[in-house]
């Protein structure tokens, strides 16, 4: 169980928890608190997609300019 966040070196050599689906290496990593709070792998793509989930899930104002923004940001695309 990982309960340490990975250094910007680390990082780099994981595979994406959704490595199966994505096929991408890690970029940045999550930690869920249901989850035990285990530092978890997650590509640029995974990234903006667990952001997009959580401001409609908490009905943030304006999310959908944010999460495009952040796409930008993240992806260049």
């Amino acid at each position: 169980m990982r309960t340490k966040p990975y250094t910007a070196i680390g990082i780099r050599r994981k595979k994406c928890i959704r490595f199966a689906v994505c096929g991408n290496m890690a970029s940045t990593q999550w930690q869920i608190c249901a989850d035990g709070r285990q530092y978890r792998p997650v590509c640029a793509d995974c990234d903006v997609e667990l952001n997009a989930l959580v401001l409609a899930w908490g009905m943030i104002p304006d999310g959908a300019r944010k999460i495009r923004l952040y796409r930008e940001k993240v992806l260049g695309a």
